[in-house]
């Protein structure tokens, strides 16, 4: 066995030498192959929703780098949801070097109705106009042609009138399921609802009703046991600017789960936001603090813990929250604070936080956790929960935290050059 396990130790070794001889001598004949000084150098940071491979086959004329610290121009892209309305895109280009002084915002809205090559074509062509002065600036200026395409007929813009029969209101439904099904076992999952969004500069509005049922069924050596639940409700707010830096608005909900011991609950609660830097950046930088404040009617399936069958609830939240996207990484996290005013003890603490940094180039720390203190339970049922509950988790069970969270690093080297496309064999 000790003879198996050195000559496994062995072959892993020599693959090791292997490849770096390999790779060193891929580097040895690729020199002098490399970034020409006449092309721009570009470093992409985008989400993970954006289609980078389409970018790069689209945009072959620059060299798109690894590192931001190689780069020209360092791209930083998002995606911010308008609700069911669609979605902005928002797309920073920072210069670096002979470029230092250019630093611009474009935008790109991707209405709900666009398909997804339709969106993709959409930032693209805007990031080929936001690299259009970053060209001509650079030693490739000399080749380049610009064009413009002439309307078919002239507007006087002064003449044109937005006629909107809908008032901005951009409205969904929905409805799907999946299922599974084995000799021993089956499932089916079921969703369907609304979404009614109306977002102007001034106000923004949503209209949710939803239902979810879960159905789930496993076969034993005494029959067949079932676990269903349901869980729906409605979902409303209506938010107002005040300037920029501040906002006011109302929250509404309905919700019934059975998972939850809820029959049914109405909750209706003003709240107040200030943010720190103007909304308008909230794209790249945003801090914020609100206060939410409201009254709560609960119908429980079945008796508490408290013994109660149903009652009215008072109670208030306070949160902090920040959000960064910037050349050095993202980073994302907030504090909430919540309790009811019959007893302060019934109360919530939650801290979450999202970073993505890079700590120097090539090497990048990733982290994602939440951590809550959790003693407001209310709606806990009382007795113990049978053993077939628990393990088909059919009601919530009380507890004093969450914990959750996950990191990583990630350290890359190599080539400077990272904009080649090639999908073959891609299973």
């Amino acid at each position: 066995m000790r003879q198996i396990i050195l000559k496994g130790e062995r072959f892993f070794y020599y693959t090791i030498v292997v490849l770096f001889g390999f790779i060193a001598g891929a580097g040895t004949s690729a020199m002098g192959q490399g970034v020409t000084g006449s092309r721009l150098s570009v470093f992409l940071d985008l989400e993970r929703w954006i289609d980078d491979d389409f970018i790069r086959q689209e945009i072959p004329l620059v060299d798109y780098v690894r590192e931001r610290e190689m780069a020209d121009v360092h791209i930083i892209m998002s995606r911010h949801a308008s609700g069911s309305i669609g979605a902005t895109y928002s797309i920073s280009f920072i210069g670096y070097g002979r470029f230092k002084a250019m630093n611009y915002e474009l935008s790109y809205w991707a209405p709900s109705s666009n398909t997804s090559d339709e969106t993709r074509r959409g930032y693209t062509e805007k990031i080929k106009f936001g690299l259009a002065p970053f060209m001509a600036a650079s030693s490739a200026a000399g080749r380049m042609r610009l064009t413009y395409e002439a309307a078919a007929v002239a507007i006087d813009t002064d003449d044109v009138v937005t006629e909107d029969p809908w008032n901005y209101w951009v409205i969904e439904i929905y409805g799907g399921g999946n299922f599974s099904r084995e000799d021993t076992r089956n499932a089916i999952h079921l969703r369907y609802g609304i979404f009614a969004d109306r977002i102007t500069t001034e106000s923004r509005t949503r209209l949710r009703p939803y239902n979810n049922y879960n159905e789930r069924n496993f076969k034993t050596g005494d029959g067949w046991v079932s676990s269903v639940a349901h869980r729906g409700g409605f979902d409303s707010y209506h938010i107002v600017s005040i300037g920029d830096h501040w906002a006011v608005g109302g929250f509404g909900d309905i919700y019934y789960s059975t998972f939850d011991n809820m029959r049914f609950s109405a909750e209706l609660s003003p709240a107040i936001e200030y943010s720190v830097f103007p909304y308008e950046e909230a794209t790249r930088r945003s801090i914020t603090f609100a206060w939410r404040v409201g009254a709560g009617y609960y119908d429980y399936q079945e008796e508490t813990i408290f013994d109660k069958e149903e009652e009215l609830l008072f109670g208030q939240a306070v949160i902090a929250s920040a959000n960064f996207r910037q050349p050095w990484g993202n980073v994302r996290a907030g504090l909430v604070g919540f309790h009811h005013f019959h007893d302060l003890r019934s109360n919530r603490a939650e801290l979450f936080a999202f970073m993505n940094l890079r700590i120097v180039e090539g090497l990048s720390l990733n982290f994602r956790g939440s951590f809550e203190l959790i003693n407001d339970q209310v709606a806990i049922p009382k007795g113990d929960l049978s053993l077939e509950q628990i393990l088909l988790e059919q009601r919530r069970r009380a507890t004093s935290y969450q914990l959750s969270g996950n990191i990583g690093l990630s350290y890359t080297f190599g080539s400077r050059i990272t904009g080649v496309f090639n999908p073959r064999l891609s299973l």
